[in-house]
């Protein structure tokens, strides 16, 4: 459904709704970043490196190899301290610094500048994470959440779009996750909602750079190859870092004050991203993984963004060595070395914010992976189910768990599997697609 960002402020405002904030030392907390305090970082690095200490640190200089401890200057100093915070220069870390001040004061004085006020806007986003923070930031446009959980049951090719709404509703009511005719009526909704996009001048894309948001993304492109669809003008941003963050999961985390610096950061969205956009959703959606396999190899895609999130995601196929996805392993990796916990800091603390290396999974999606290990013949976890809350449950290792780690078993000759990835119907009997990790490509056996 499409909403007003200007309605969604006065009903922030009327309700008077809180943002969360991460505790201070969450490493997914925003810590602002300072001018003062990175102008000292830099002339403390300049003494120590004029003395030959902290030299490792000089990796980040374009000109490394070529440093000379008693040749450096300050400005050497400075550009190390913007290279680590993600910045192609100085100038350009004192910009962001500067600016997100700027956003905050006009922000908490309530009258922000529209910075999309110029041309009617469509905001595009897989959530309703940033939906009241751009509404507050000051942006007059609309907004539309397009979100189906891709990453996980059926996606087939289906060129049907009721046929196609039916299969991911069942899957999504099938997860207890929503009653099908909800279900139904949401996604019919979403879509519904897709064909008005070219009645606006400008479409912007807010993603980062996960599976989650990558899938929705190239769905999004698959559907704007239909040149009749598309609006005037189309931007995007798919973001892999923030300064000043670090666990960087996702926009949603940031501030608000960070959505004005964000939207310096689109970019046009070309011809050749929706080519790639539309390549990527045949890919996954197709009945094998080869064509995504060879995609994930790929030395110079197109759109380079959201190339590691399809890297990480095919890691979900089962593997080879043990018949386990990637998060499946990791989940009992965790379990092993911190011991048997209950499901909030498993999923919220361990796996997301330390074991994961691209998070994309929400809990409810988790908890499913939980709930694939537990429900076979012959389990690798234990679940203590004190309530009915997944965050509640106590999970541990079984010792069928401890020998799959231990490299001396293999999911699938102990139990069935039926699970979808994409387009691929992976089931027993018969072969299956696996991730083969020492040849990088997917195999069938």
């Amino acid at each position: 459904m499409i909403q007003s960002l200007p309605a969604l402020r006065r009903q922030f405002d009327s309700e008077q709704k809180q943002f969360h904030d991460f505790p201070a030392d969450d490493p997914r907390c925003l810590q602002p970043l300072s001018l003062e305090q990175c102008k000292k970082q830099a002339k403390q690095l300049l003494k120590a490196l004029n003395q030959g200490q902290a030299w490792s640190r000089t990796a980040s200089h374009p000109k490394a190899e070529s440093l000379q401890a008693d040749q450096l200057k300050l400005a050497d100093a400075q550009l190390i301290i913007a290279r680590e915070q993600g910045f192609p220069s100085w100038p350009k870390l004192k910009h962001h610094v500067e600016a997100s001040e700027m956003a905050a004061r006009a922000i908490q004085s309530g009258r922000p500048d529209p910075l999309d006020g110029q041309l009617r806007t469509l905001h595009i986003r897989c959530g309703t994470d940033v939906m009241y923070k751009l509404a507050v930031a000051g942006f007059r446009g609309d907004f539309l959440c397009f979100a189906d959980p891709f990453i996980q049951g059926p996606v087939p090719a289906e060129t049907d779009r009721q046929r196609f709404i039916d299969i991911r509703s069942s899957f999504i009511a099938n997860s207890n996750w929503r009653l099908k005719p909800q279900a139904v009526k949401d996604l019919t909704a979403d879509y519904d909602a897709l064909e008005q996009i070219g009645d606006y001048q400008r479409v912007c894309f807010w993603f980062e750079h996960d599976a989650y948001d990558v899938l929705v993304f190239s769905k999004l492109l698959h559907f704007l190859q239909d040149r009749t669809k598309r609006p005037e003008q189309m931007a995007f941003i798919c973001v892999d870092h923030y300064p000043g963050v670090a666990r960087f999961n996702g926009i949603g985390q940031l501030p608000v004050e960070s959505m004005p610096l964000l939207w310096q950061q689109f970019t046009p969205l070309e011809e050749h991203h929706i080519e790639f956009g539309r390549q990527c959703w045949e890919a996954y959606t197709a009945p094998t993984p080869e064509a995504l396999s060879q995609i994930v190899n790929l030395q110079a895609p197109a759109f380079p963004q959201i190339l590691p999130a399809l890297k990480r995601h095919i890691k979900e196929l089962p593997w080879r060595a043990d018949g386990l996805s990637l998060s499946e392993r990791l989940t009992l990796q965790i379990l092993h070395e911190q011991g048997p916990q209950d499901g909030a800091k498993l999923f919220y603390h361990w796996y997301t914010s330390v074991y994961e290396p691209l998070a994309f999974m929400g809990d409810s999606s988790y908890w499913k992976v939980l709930s694939h290990l537990v429900e076979a013949r012959r389990p690798a976890i234990e679940l203590v189910k004190g309530s009915s809350k997944p965050i509640d449950w106590q999970v541990s290792l079984t010792g069928f768990g401890r020998k799959l780690l231990a490299g001396e078993g293999h999911w699938q000759s102990h139990n069935d599997y039926d699970v979808w990835f994409g387009g691929v119907h992976n089931r027993t009997p018969g072969k299956l697609w696996y991730w083969d990790d020492e040849i990088g490509r997917v195999i069938q056996a």
